[in-house]
């Protein structure tokens, strides 16, 4: 009898773990996506190439606006703005994704700057419980 106690605690804690893992793998994982297709609401798991440093950073973010740029606001961007208003190497971009990091700071991405894009499955449940910042 207390055998099949333990066989049974184990099946079932061992159950519970395998849930747990496979809902962690998707808050990063998750399936492929695209940030130039995002719509508001969707939540992303991407790395945002920095090429003024050369290097890639994580985010996890939840869409707050999306906006298209035509060649006239690239323009208008380009002399208004002093961010690396000297280095030619320096090109805006279309796609244009403002979002909510998991820490809560809101940030501008260009799309096209994002690689290893992923919608994880489990994302937007932990922007809700508050939770989002945990996984970052």
């Amino acid at each position: 009898m207390t055998n099949d106690v333990l066989v049974y605690a184990f099946c079932g804690v061992s159950a519970i773990c395998c849930v747990l893992a496979f809902a962690l793998y998707h808050v990063y994982s998750g399936i492929h996506g695209n940030l130039s297709a995002a719509r508001v609401g969707d939540v992303f798991n991407f790395e945002y190439l920095q090429p003024a440093k050369g290097e890639s950073e994580r985010f996890l973010v939840k869409v707050l606006g999306v906006t298209m740029l035509d060649d006239n606001q690239i323009r208008r961007l380009n002399a208004k703005s002093n961010y690396r208003r000297n280095d030619s190497n320096f090109q805006r971009t279309r796609h244009l994704i403002t979002g909510r990091s998991a820490d809560g700071t809101v940030r501008n991405f260009y799309a096209e700057r994002v690689v290893n894009c992923r919608r994880p499955l489990l994302g937007g449940t932990l922007f809700k419980a508050g939770l989002a910042h945990l996984f970052c």
